[in-house]
């Protein structure tokens, strides 16, 4: 019997009476003046279109971002602001529970930037925001960074991955992608959670009905959790990637008591509904 839940979620039943009326009362308020807020904000950016304007803003931005949709008692240990604070880890691999995760590490590490998904790019006003702060996959998911990442690590920048890929459960820790692996540096480690568990999986329910649902709660909080930093071995700098990989994440899965998954993000119900693999399952079977 598989008891492997990592692509297992609740599905939110947002055409419901009681649902609905929290969106009219709570959510629709809050999209309007949203919209309203990243609207001026983008005016600014592009008037003062500098990298130092976008790091000094953007944990201001974030912060306001997560008020305005009803972020309180959020919870970040002494421990792991210690670990943050003491780390000169260029790289960084969190969690993927939620679409807010960007939203969440931008308030921690403003100036890093983000190994992102060609989805974000083509987001209106969203990928103006984003402009200074994604290194974007070629297509939804893949795509040959290393270079771009390479001369990013040279300058100095520090840059987040979501090494699992899209979003899962994240009580389990699918097997890695190689991309925050292949520059050999020390990583820092970061996990994050969201009230009662709640975490986004397509397929198990629409993504605007989650979102909708999501921004509708009158009160939403996230744990965010961070172990010291993985210090690679100098077997690891000259081995195989593949037990670098292994071992770091199973640093990750004992640091954070978390359990181990045999699938990885070719697994996921979206990854299997993009335009690409239908087209290759069909092929197959003609």
């Amino acid at each position: 019997m598989d008891d492997d839940k990592s692509f297992e979620a609740n599905e939110i039943r947002f055409w419901s009476v009681k649902t609905f009326f929290k969106f009219l009362l709570i959510g629709l308020p809050r999209i309007l003046f949203i919209l309203i807020f990243l609207i001026i904000i983008l005016i600014f950016l592009l008037i003062f279109n500098k990298e130092s304007f976008y790091n000094y803003s953007t944990p201001i931005i974030a912060n306001m971002f997560l008020t305005f949709l009803g972020y309180k008692d959020n919870i970040i240990d002494k421990e792991s602001l210690e670990n943050i604070k003491n780390s000169k880890a260029q790289i960084i691999v969190s969690s993927h529970p939620s679409y807010m995760d960007a939203i969440v590490l931008m308030t921690l590490f403003p100036d890093a930037k983000f190994i992102a998904s060609n989805f974000v790019k083509n987001i209106p006003i969203i990928n103006k925001l984003f402009e200074k702060k994604g290194i974007y996959l070629k297509t939804e998911f893949c795509g040959n960074l290393t270079n771009l990442i390479t001369e990013e690590l040279k300058n100095g920048k520090r840059i987040i991955f979501f090494s699992a890929g899209v979003c899962h459960n994240p009580e389990y820790v699918l097997k890695l992608r190689s991309g925050a692996f292949v520059p050999r540096l020390n990583i820092l480690p970061i996990h994050i959670s969201y009230q009662n568990n709640e975490y986004f999986i397509t397929g198990e329910h629409d993504m605007l009905h989650h979102m909708l649902n999501h921004i509708s709660n009158k009160k939403n909080s996230f744990t965010v959790r961070v172990l010291k930093e993985y210090e690679i071995s100098e077997e690891e700098k000259n081995g195989d990637i593949e037990i670098f990989k292994e071992n770091f994440r199973k640093y990750y899965i004992n640091g954070f008591n978390l359990k181990s998954s045999n699938k990885c993000y070719k697994n996921h119900p979206y990854y299997k509904l993009l335009p690409e693999n239908i087209t290759e399952k069909n092929s197959e079977k003609n």
